[in-house]
């Protein structure tokens, strides 16, 4: 029995383009905010503010992919949102795509950003990369400002772990 090549590639584009789809929902309100740490109670969370045109966000990226990689079965999760212009949402898409993330992120969409700002920590700058850590309880009890490298999120982590 001979394959059709023409049918088996399409098919095998179809199912890639699935398995690597990168699922980024908007973040508009408070209250937005509000129902994802509300889904994440009962888990140690790092919530990580980057974009795309920082290079030390960027820089910083595969340490905690690589953290989530190794902590995700003990009931941790990691949290990107991207402060990236709305234009530039699927250069974001991609570059997520790209770096291996599978798990749903966070593009901001919030028309002050301040609101974003004073939602996580009324004293933050607005500098990224931005990093907090919340214990399971859902209190955030670490603030990192700039990059860090894997053992520095590591050593976090588990101390509120």
């Amino acid at each position: 029995m001979k394959i059709n090549k023409f049918i088996i590639i399409p098919v095998l584009f179809l199912v890639s383009s699935v398995i690597y789809s990168q699922e980024v929902k908007d973040l508009k309100t408070t209250g937005d905010l509000d129902s994802l740490f509300s889904s994440l109670k009962g888990k140690t969370a790092i919530v990580n503010i980057w974009a795309t045109w920082c290079f030390p966000c960027v820089k910083e990226f595969p340490d905690l992919i690589k953290l989530y990689s190794n902590y995700k079965e003990t009931g941790f999760e990691l949290v990107f949102i991207s402060v990236d212009a709305t234009e530039d949402k699927k250069d974001v898409k991609e570059f997520l795509k790209n770096k291996g993330v599978d798990f749903v992120t966070y593009f901001n969409e919030f028309s002050k950003p301040e609101e974003i700002i004073n939602y996580f920590d009324n004293t933050w700058g607005g500098e990224i990369p931005a990093t907090y850590i919340y214990n399971r309880e859902g209190k955030q009890v670490k603030k990192i400002i700039g990059t860090h490298s894997y053992e520095k999120f590591e050593r976090e982590l588990i101390e509120v772990m």
